[in-house]
């Protein structure tokens, strides 16, 4: 198999738009999510509480926060609601973000943009390296996610041509148009 990366996504942390912090470190990240973090003056933003937020289990966020985020650190259990359900009656699930003045959680870029374009909520930098076009093109943003695309190695002519639309000038543009990165 060959595997060709085509564009980038990067993992965020969002916040609420009126929180004063603006950036975290990776560490910091850690601490506030494994629990040893647990005020956001301890990162210098306002004497309030963090309250975390997380994705279900089996979502491709909650992998790539604890693969490429946490490593090796336990995190804090998430916050979980209880919704109905046909064949069990109530149980708990993973709640949703909440975006209150002491929220943090973790999503996609494109989602965080494109999908869910709220005024109120802000991107944090990591590292001080904002989660830009051009920070996740150059890698310099830490929390990078490439998208590849996978074909056999004797491709026929059908395959090369589809390959050949993703990196033509169309299919970069399109990805640009999607706020992916396809310059990878």
């Amino acid at each position: 198999m060959i595997y060709t990366p085509f564009a980038r996504e990067a993992f965020v942390f969002i916040v609420n738009a009126d929180n004063p912090v603006n950036s975290l470190t990776e560490q910091q990240v850690r601490d506030i999510f494994s629990g040893a973090i647990t005020n956001w003056r301890t990162v210098g933003g306002n004497d309030q509480e963090i309250q975390t937020w997380q994705r279900p289990e089996d979502s491709g966020s909650q992998t790539v926060m604890q693969s490429q985020v946490m490593k090796n650190v336990r995190m804090i259990s998430p916050q979980e609601t209880e919704v109905a359900s046909m064949m069990e009656g109530m149980i708990k699930v993973v709640a949703e973000y909440r975006n209150t003045n002491n929220a943090i959680g973790y999503t996609f870029r494109y989602y965080a943009t494109q999908m869910n374009d709220d005024k109120n909520i802000k991107l944090l930098a990591i590292n001080g390296i904002a989660p830009t076009a051009e920070n996740i093109r150059n890698g310099k943003y830490p929390y990078i996610v490439d998208a590849f695309m996978v074909t056999r190695e004797n491709t026929t002519s059908e395959t090369q041509k589809i390959v050949g639309v993703v990196f033509n000038a169309a299919g970069t543009e399109f990805g640009g148009r999607c706020r992916l990165c396809p310059d990878v």
